[in-house]
């Protein structure tokens, strides 16, 4: 396949100069000590100021225990005062010297892992250039030291939630191979509105009068708590003296109904919070009644003494209705982000020039972003079904490099299925004519297609939306009375639903894919009443998928290789920041078919936040049992042999740069157990690649040339950067296989952690690019192969595997005041596999 040259611009900056002096490596030990890295920021700055001599120049602190300076702190005891009275101790620093991390230890960094070379100490090293980089802006704009963005509030976005959108930036030290790097990006995030807190609540539960807060049900109680938990305040006392020290903000530690009218005893007197404010503040509390806050473990406030303190990020999901205008305002074109960047080092935003902790070390900063010589790959040619009827031929669509996408006008699936037994739910108001007009118009589209619609005029049921599953099971029962003698079993259910209907169609997924193993296709309000080709297109590609039909398949020159492979993508989905009464959900999808299109699937559930999946020998296992049985019902002579896969090309999302070690330890053997449960002889194992997709970086590349990019102004798909950022320790390159849309293209990043196999590295660039060229409901090559894509849906879809769906969302466990326990054994009771794994019931 033709390659053709590309040169690129990233939005990383190189470090000209390292450290020139050894640092010396302490633990900073904080008694008592603090959760909060807020906190421990404290402090050690205290300490720091009332120990001036001692710690100059300034030592840079990573909010835990890890502090790095120039000079050799006394390893002793330091008292700290946090009060008003500065005679009294509050806290105790022990500082103990650790290790001394010379300048020869940072260049160790960009070679090649050494044999004797310490993993600690290198990613010590790599720390301390993280917060020499990082304390000067982040301390400026009031962020944690070692937080890898800042945001500002000029030009930021009001949300309406109680939220509003900040933009800032991102810095991260990278090593590379032969140099240090400093990826910069601009970063957005969700930030709590500052100001008043009543303010706050009445815009997060789009509230109009103080008022309501007083009665507020216990749905938006369970809500606003999960908002709040955590958010810190300042307590603002109408009156008090400006020249006495505002005490410092505080977390809220829980939400209390009728603030003003708790009671609690105080020198032997019951009194309200109300009447304790009037009597030692001589204040009125205006709003006795409304929610106020717990702050600590005892201290209630009412909420009209409470601001929100500005810079919070807000950690959690963004709620639905807020999601649509934060990405509108994170969403950036490639000219204009860079433009940013670039500005943002001209202007010494990031204080590269005059940062005492990057001039006490000696480094220094290129300020023009580097330029790379990357490569355009060529796409493979597409095959559908032959364009004339008779032929045997297959009809190839040669797909323009660059282009990203390919038009299913006038071509015929690869392998159409037939649409036998089905029929049609409605669960919107529309019109009974809007609804036969569209299944019309669908119907002719399959037909186009080539799918055999065996029943074109279904029968079509008006249903309840909020309780969809009895018009679920009627229609159901007249497809079978009626119409499964002539056609069938019933396949699939189209459903038509309201525009925001989550919970509907929730039971609808449960229902098909759990209970009744009927596949089920959903259209949504807003999208299907047009009828347009297009439209019913994209419903055909899912459709035909979901029955077992292959839509179009890659012409590849790795085709041969790919007849003997099993194309494996596995990722492990965690709940939410925040949320630890959850479980993390595993997913691995599994080619069978010598066109790779074909799937096999498997998901579970492990504890929460565990990485490595813990049923992966199962799940392969599995997956070579249905390989056998797939390659025996449809490849003659296949039951003679019965030969395993050649090759297994496992592609393995979701694993940060710090697990790539953990993974290879724990996974890869896990594969190789399935090919021993398997009864397969060790010299008939298959022969394994193992490729990290990384999708969680920000790592961007733009155009030199306006001209080199596509219509959206990214470059184009098919680039491949393979050099000048690459990893010193592992083969790895950046691929960008997707054309842009609306924003800032972000390319994969893949890094080979075993080839046992005889492809290089060239050839898996390529076949990586092609396997992103057989997505089932898109004509167009997507971000990541789709082995590996499909796994990342399979991750998404906890909440249709458990009968309580409805049940998971962010705030249930908080109804009742408090978080339940995890329990694993009790979520994989709840947890039901389908018996739809074979077909793409995920899609």
């Amino acid at each position: 396949m033709n390659r053709r040259p590309l040169n690129v611009t990233t939005n990383s900056y190189e470090v000209t100069a390292l450290p020139t002096r050894p640092y010396f490596h302490f633990d900073a030990v904080i008694t008592p000590p603090s959760v909060a890295k807020g906190r421990n920021y404290e402090i050690i700055d205290r300490l720091q100021t009332d120990n001036a001599d001692v710690f100059n120049p300034r030592p840079v602190f990573d909010g835990r225990k890890n502090m790095f300076c120039r000079r050799d702190i006394p390893s002793r005891n330091y008292s700290v005062a946090m009060g008003r009275d500065r005679n009294k101790v509050t806290h105790t620093v022990t500082i103990k010297r650790v290790s001394i991390i010379n300048p020869t230890d940072v260049q160790k960094l960009t070679r090649p892992r050494q044999q004797g070379d310490s993993a600690e100490l290198n990613a010590m090293s790599l720390s301390l250039l993280q917060l020499i980089v990082r304390q000067a802006p982040n301390i400026r704009h009031r962020f944690p030291a070692d937080a890898r963005s800042f945001y500002v509030e000029t030009n930021s976005r009001d949300l309406r939630i109680g939220l509003s959108a900040w933009r800032g930036f991102f810095q991260s030290v990278r090593p590379t191979q032969g140099r240090l790097l400093i990826n910069i990006d601009v970063s957005h995030a969700a930030v709590y509105t500052p100001g008043p807190l009543i303010e706050t609540m009445l815009h997060h539960l789009d509230l109009r009068d103080v008022r309501d807060l007083q009665t507020i049900n216990p749905q938006n109680f369970a809500r606003l708590r999960t908002f709040l938990k955590g958010v810190h305040v300042a307590i603002v006392i109408p009156g008090q003296s400006r020249d006495r020290r505002p005490p410092r903000p505080r977390p809220i530690s829980n939400l209390i109904a009728q603030a003003g009218m708790q009671e609690f005893d105080k020198d032997g007197e019951r009194l309200t919070v109300q009447r304790h404010f009037e009597t030692k503040y001589n204040l009125q509390v205006r709003y006795p009644r409304i929610v106020g806050v717990r702050i600590g473990k005892t201290a209630i406030i009412p909420a009209e003494f409470c601001h929100v303190v500005g810079g919070q990020v807000y950690r959690k999901k963004i709620p639905p209705q807020a999601q649509k205008m934060f990405l509108e305002f994170a969403t950036q074109k490639p000219r204009l982000r860079i433009t940013d960047i670039r500005n943002a080092v001209a202007n010494n935003t990031f204080n590269y020039r005059d940062s005492d902790f990057m001039t006490d070390s000696g480094m220094r900063v290129q300020e023009r972003p580097i330029e790379i010589n990357g490569e355009l790959i060529e796409p493979p040619p597409i095959k559908y079904g032959p364009s004339r009827p008779g032929s045997n031929q297959p009809d190839i669509l040669n797909v323009a490099f660059k282009s990203g996408s390919w038009n299913v006008v006038n071509r015929r699936f690869w392998k159409p299925e037939a649409l036998r037994n089905w029929g049609v739910v409605v669960f919107d108001r529309v019109q009974e004519q809007t609804v036969q007009r569209f299944v019309t118009t669908l119907v002719t589209n399959l037909q186009k297609l080539g799918m055999t619609v065996m029943n074109p005029h279904p029968p079509i049921r008006q249903g309840n939306a909020t309780n969809p599953e009895a018009t679920l099971q009627e229609l159901l029962a007249i497809l079978r009375t009626q119409y499964e003698r002539q056609f069938g079993r019933p396949q699939l259910f189209l459903v038509m639903l309201p525009a925001n209907a989550a919970d509907c169609r929730r039971i609808v997924k449960h229902w098909g894919d759990i209970k009744m193993t009927i596949s089920t296709q959903c259209v949504r309000n807003g999208k299907w009443e047009r009828c347009n080709d297009q439209y019913c297109n994209n419903v055909a590609l899912k459709i035909n998928s979901r029955l077992g039909g292959v839509n179009s398949a890659i012409h590849s020159p790795f085709n041969d290789v790919l007849k003997e492979s099993m194309v494996i993508g596995a990722d492990v989905g965690h709940p939410g920041p925040g949320i630890n009464n959850r479980p993390s959900v595993t997913g691995m999808v599994a080619t069978v078919d010598p066109d790779v299109n074909m799937m096999t699937s498997a998901a579970s559930i492990q504890r929460p936040r565990l990485e490595i999946i813990q049923d992966l020998d199962k799940m392969v296992k599995a997956a070579l049992g249905d390989w056998r049985a797939w390659r025996a019902n449809n490849i003659p002579g296949y039951e003679q042999n019965q030969l395993p896969p050649k090759y297994i090309i496992f592609y393995r999302d979701g694993v940060s740069e710090g697990e790539f070690s953990q993974v290879a330890e724990q996974e890869i053997p896990l594969i190789k157990a399935a090919f021993a449960q398997s009864g397969l002889p060790e010299r008939m194992w298959p022969k394994l690649l193992f490729i990290v997709v990384g999708k969680r970086h920000h790592i961007r590349f733009f155009p030199i040339d306006e001209r080199d990019g596509d219509k959206s102004g990214n470059c184009p798909a098919g680039l491949l950067v393979d050099k000048q950022i690459t990893n010193p320790n592992y083969q790895d390159f950046y691929l960008q296989s997707h054309a842009g849309l609306l924003g800032t293209s972000r390319p994969s990043h893949y890094v080979i952690i075993l080839n046992e196999t005889n492809l290089d590295k060239q050839a898996i660039q390529t076949l990586t690019f092609h396997l992103c060229h057989t997505y089932a409901s898109a004509t167009r090559s997507v971000s990541i192969p789709a082995p590996v894509y499909y796994a990342d849906k399979i991750c998404g879809r906890l909440e249709f595997h458990c009968e309580n769906g409805a049940s998971l969302s962010d705030t249930a466990s908080d109804v009742t005041g408090g978080t339940a326990e995890f329990d694993l054994e009790e979520w994989k009771r709840m947890f039901k596999n389908t018996n739809l794994h074979r077909h793409k019931y995920f899609i």
